[in-house]
């Protein structure tokens, strides 16, 4: 990458990975969304923290954890005496 050249999309990603965190682009792809899908969740106010870094939006792999945590279904009470 020149100095006056803006990363490419893989460069954008390898640098934010180093650091601990996944683009947008990656969460889409992770998630199965598309990008829209992100910026309604983030209007809303669902979907893993983020961090507004220029004109980015990068997540940090930590809160991503924490997010699919939260999602975890618990199996019932009920569901596992059915399964004995």
């Amino acid at each position: 990458m020149n100095k006056n050249d803006h990363p490419t999309i893989a460069e954008y990603s390898a640098l934010a990975n180093k650091a601990g965190y996944l683009t947008e682009d990656q969460i889409a792809m992770l998630a199965k969304v598309k990008p829209a899908t992100l910026e309604d969740w983030r209007k809303r106010g669902n979907g893993p923290a983020y961090v507004r870094f220029g004109t980015s939006y990068l997540y940090s792999i930590e809160n991503l954890t924490d997010h699919l945590n939260s999602l975890e279904k618990q199996r019932s009470r009920e569901a596992i005496i059915r399964s004995i």
